[in-house]
């Protein structure tokens, strides 16, 4: 059977609304219904009985519960484990967008890595939709994320704060050059770009758009122009002179979220990763502004 139309069943058993269900899987609201029928006609029962805008389940759908959720729990912790090899007692797999794996997690990691004997570490890269459609598979156990989700079933810990600050090579930039210089957009989601921007109010087509910290920096230290890039990763440029603040510009930022399964069976391990801080997230949250 398939697990996706498994965990479509259960999400719309909880939202009892496939509109709602099919925004919290990231999915449109006629794949929800379709995975339904599906899963219907494969048990040759009714899950849902529907009238009007109610949905509820029915007798048989009530009985389904149980095991799907025993279902997903049982095959995506079998995921993690059957491959472990000898020596190793368990494996934690943590997931973020290819972005945050561009900035220094190295010291949280070699913490992450101390707590248990045995341990093997497993990072994923995905889109903020797939890693929440991983947590609740449970082929995840810990994502990264900038944005909040919608999933009852999803705990978020926040964890600080990405600062970003608009910079450029040219000592004498402000504000009231923009309009004059190529820009480079770093996409960090919807909710960044909600923020007020110099950069986004002159509605002009930058020269450079991208998900990769690494590579707008890389074409601002070799092009030049203006763009919004972590504090974390243009300090050291700052520090030396390469890069400079445009004058007059106001830093941006976006918390960061460890977020997990709220019934994970490994929620012993993730409360003690909890209690490590990410050191450069608190620093940037508490780092007082550049001039």
């Amino acid at each position: 059977m398939d697990t996706e139309l498994l965990r479509t069943f259960i999400e719309v058993s909880k939202t009892r609304h496939f509109g709602r269900a099919a925004e919290n899987l990231y999915l449109t609201q006629s794949a929800i219904s379709f995975r339904i029928r599906q899963l219907e006609e494969q048990l040759g029962v009714s899950l849902f009985a529907r009238h009007r805008n109610n949905i509820r389940l029915t007798a048989s759908g009530e009985r389904l519960l149980p095991y799907a959720d025993a279902i997903l729990h049982t095959l995506g912790r079998a995921k993690q484990d059957v491959a472990l090899s000898p020596g190793f007692s368990q494996q934690l797999a943590i997931g973020a967008p290819a972005v945050f794996w561009e900035l220094d997690f190295n010291d949280w990691l070699n913490q992450v890595y101390g707590l248990v004997p045995g341990l093997a570490i497993r990072l994923e890269t995905a889109s903020r939709e797939h890693l929440c459609r991983q947590l609740l598979e449970r082929t995840l156990d810990l994502a990264l994320l900038c944005e909040p989700t919608k999933i009852d079933e999803i705990a978020l810990h926040p964890v600080g704060e990405l600062v970003f600050e608009l910079v450029s090579r040219d000592l004498s930039t402000t504000t009231d050059d923009l309009m004059q210089m190529p820009h480079i957009h770093l996409d960090w989601g919807t909710h960044f770009e909600l923020q007020p921007s110099p950069l986004l109010s002159l509605q002009k087509t930058p020269v450079l758009h991208s998900t990769s910290a690494n590579m707008a920096l890389q074409f601002v230290l070799t092009h030049g122009g203006a763009a919004y890039l972590p504090r974390r990763m243009v300090s050291h440029h700052l520090t030396q002179g390469i890069l400079h603040q445009v004058a007059g510009s106001p830093a941006l930022s976006r918390p960061l979220y460890l977020a997990y399964l709220e019934k994970s069976d490994r929620r012993e391990l993730i409360d003690q990763l909890l209690a490590l801080p990410l050191c450069w997230a608190d620093a940037d949250l508490h780092q007082p502004e550049l001039t």
